[in-house]
């Protein structure tokens, strides 16, 4: 995925919470879409941020940023692929960016309705519990090795299939759907 750059999300620009990099803003939008999925192409941002004024340009790339995502959440491949940083970054900013992403995920489900109170099953409840650990990483938990890259490939992969499992179990595809799909 393109790396997309919003300057009105730039520290002092946006405000309110909200998510603050890219990674973090793919990780609220997938939070939206589990539990929307009426979400509006041109507005979806608007669950995220308090008041946000993006310009033509930035409005575009929100939007195809939602295409992306939904085309790949809905993709009979899975191929859908975590926005952060390419292998040759640093492992520090990989992780940064993975801990980013999660926060986005729980930020974007809890600003779109879940709750404590929220049927989910058990692995999906695991998966929540594991994303908001993920979360809480920082660059100084980080001891350098040569496992580091095998981790963080592992934690990627648990986080891309596990919203899966939560997008599958929130938006359950119905048969008239898979029929579209295929036309």
């Amino acid at each position: 995925m393109s790396q997309l750059y919003f300057p009105s999300l730039e520290a002092g620009q946006a405000n309110g919470d909200g998510p603050a990099s890219t990674s973090e803003l793919q990780g609220a939008l997938c939070g939206v879409l589990c539990m929307d999925s009426q979400a509006n192409r041109a507005t979806w941002f608007k669950t995220l941020f308090e008041d946000i004024h993006p310009d033509e340009d930035e409005l575009l790339d929100l939007m195809a940023l939602f295409d992306q995502t939904i085309q790949a959440l809905n993709s009979l491949d899975f191929d859908f692929q975590l926005d952060l940083p390419d292998d040759n970054a640093p492992i520090s900013s990989r992780i940064t960016a993975m801990s980013d992403w999660g926060q986005g995920l729980v930020y974007g489900l809890g600003v779109s309705g879940l709750t404590e109170d929220t049927e989910l099953s058990a692995d999906c409840q695991e998966y929540i519990a594991d994303v908001v650990k993920i979360g809480q990483i920082s660059d100084s938990d980080l001891e350098e090795n040569d496992d580091e890259d095998t981790n963080f490939e592992e934690l990627t992969e648990y986080l891309r299939m596990g919203l899966f499992l939560l997008y599958g179990e929130l938006q359950p595809m119905k048969p008239e759907d898979n029929d579209q799909l295929e036309h």
